[in-house]
């Protein structure tokens, strides 16, 4: 059961990454602009389900979004290890 869990994360984080991943056919312009580290990134965030209010915005830059983001792969990958971890009580 653990292993068909551990199997599905890992299928979901290369989906992931291949649709983050930036297409051939850009120009060096766009790379250049799209590479700058202090340039401001803005996510609209849906509104909560059962809500009429509307959403957030949330902007940062990406050198801001790039250290979240790490921050956020190193708590979920600290959570799989100490759930690897723990034994089963009486074992």
């Amino acid at each position: 059961m653990r292993t068909t869990a551990l199997l599905g994360l890992a299928i979901g984080f290369g989906l992931a990454t291949a649709a983050l991943a930036q297409p051939a056919g850009t120009s060096s312009a766009a790379t250049t602009t799209a590479s700058d580290p202090d340039r401001i990134i803005c996510h609209d965030n849906p509104a909560p389900t059962g809500t009429r209010l509307g959403g957030s915005r949330e902007c940062h830059t990406a050198r801001q979004w790039d250290a979240m983001r790490q921050q956020d792969q190193q708590t979920l990958n600290s959570m799989q290890l100490k759930g690897m971890d723990t034994r089963p009580p009486g074992g």
